[in-house]
């Protein structure tokens, strides 16, 4: 603590979390005064503490919110910006948050096809041989349900998921997406051609209202007041019939220009080069899923032994597919079977270090994704009892490495 010698003086602290999400969250650093952002609620209290209950309310619930209301570090228009960003990134209110680097492809877009909620991801350390999982266990964390409601390896929904979407956005694909978005622009314009007149009515409604309102003997008060409650009735149904048409608008399917179009095209030529390239990481192919796909749905009890997949695509459709579940040994990482098969076609002829530099020319990888090592193909090639015998190079073990 400082002493009265030291009160008022500035001291500079190691940042932590919590101390720099307060200071992109507080309104004061857009120049805004706020008060009321908080609730708390004496009438639920801590069963540990005692201590009042608190929660947060949203932006439009605070009591007091005054803009400019002194100079502001940051814009308006910043500051909401990085709340939107600040939500994105945040998971667990139902946003897909932001495309990271592990090895789920559906994280952040992956929900419970049993209970509705979100399902998150369970990775696995680099130095684990099992493969990511989903699983559905919010309603254990917060809802003190005995136990999670399901789980199921990421690797066989991944690949089914990532062949439904290689596929739909293929040539072919993408000119029947293309047809069906030009179809689902025609189907808008006709909902908005139909809120126009629902609109044009209740705003009539209302002027007419309002001219009968205008029209009464101020001394009638009786009649006035029943007019003027009308009046106030027709405003409420244009403020309604607004708010509802535009929110229609806004969760409508999104409309494609030419140029994005012919964007889509190309793109779709040259999308699984780009997709299996290694320059390609993990967060740009999960950029990719969501680009097309709105969510997915996972289902691995209904049907034991299979997992039921949903995807959602942004254009509205829907696709149905199912799975295997992984069996015991199945979900730990192994080394790909082309690539085995690969070795020993080359064992009897080449050495270690050959059969990996040829394996790394042609594209493979080991379990964990690097390139072969002679080392791994020395193990490999004595696991199989296959190659020719002293071929063994300076260094090698019995291991895997």
């Amino acid at each position: 603590m400082v002493g009265k010698e030291g009160y008022g003086t500035l001291i500079w602290k190691p940042p932590t979390l919590s101390v720099v999400v307060r200071i992109l969250e507080h309104p004061a650093y857009a120049g805004a005064y706020a008060y009321g952002r908080w609730e708390y609620r004496s009438e639920m209290r801590s069963p540990r503490t005692g201590k009042a209950q608190v929660r947060r309310r949203t932006r439009d619930q605070w009591p007091v919110l005054i803009q400019a209301h002194h100079p502001a570090y940051i814009s308006w228009e910043e500051y909401m910006q990085t709340q939107d960003q600040l939500r994105h990134n945040w998971q667990h209110d139902g946003s897909k948050g932001v495309a990271r680097q592990g090895s789920a492809l559906l994280q952040g877009i992956v929900w419970c096809g049993r209970c509705g909620r979100k399902m998150g991801v369970q990775h696995r350390a680099a130095t684990e041989k099992r493969s990511s999982a989903y699983i559905c266990q919010l309603g254990h964390q917060q809802d003190g349900e005995d136990r999670i409601c399901q789980s199921m390896t990421a690797r066989p929904v991944d690949s089914a998921v990532v062949q439904a979407f290689l596929e739909a956005v293929s040539p072919v694909g993408m000119e029947v997406a293309v047809a069906v978005l030009a179809h689902v622009e025609q189907h808008r314009a006709e909902v908005r051609h139909q809120w126009d007149l629902q609109l044009e009515q209740a705003r009539y409604q209302a002027r007419l209202a309002q001219r009968k309102y205008d029209a009464v003997d101020p001394d009638n008060r009786l009649v006035a007041a029943e007019l003027e409650r009308r009046w106030n009735a027709q405003l409420t149904r244009v403020a309604e019939l607004e708010q509802a048409s535009a929110k229609a608008e806004r969760e409508a399917s999104f409309t494609l220009t030419a140029e994005e179009r012919t964007a889509m095209q190309t793109l779709a030529q040259d999308l699984e080069a780009i997709w299996q390239a290694e320059t390609t990481t993990q967060a740009e192919r999960k950029q990719l899923l969501r680009l097309a796909m709105e969510s997915v749905q996972l289902d691995g009890v209904s049907r034991p032994g299979w997992i039921e997949i949903q995807i959602r695509w942004r254009s509205g459709g829907v696709t149905r597919l199912e799975v295997k579940r992984a069996q015991p040994g199945e979900g730990s990482l192994k080394t790909p079977e082309q690539a085995v098969a690969r070795i020993h076609e080359l064992a009897a002829d080449c050495s270690y270090a050959q059969i990996a530099e040829a394996l790394n020319a042609e594209g493979w990888r080991t379990a964990f994704g690097r390139p072969f090592t002679n080392l791994h193909v020395g193990y490999i090639c004595r696991r199989n009892g296959c190659g020719r015998k002293g071929l063994r190079v300076p260094g090698e073990t019995d291991h895997a490495t």
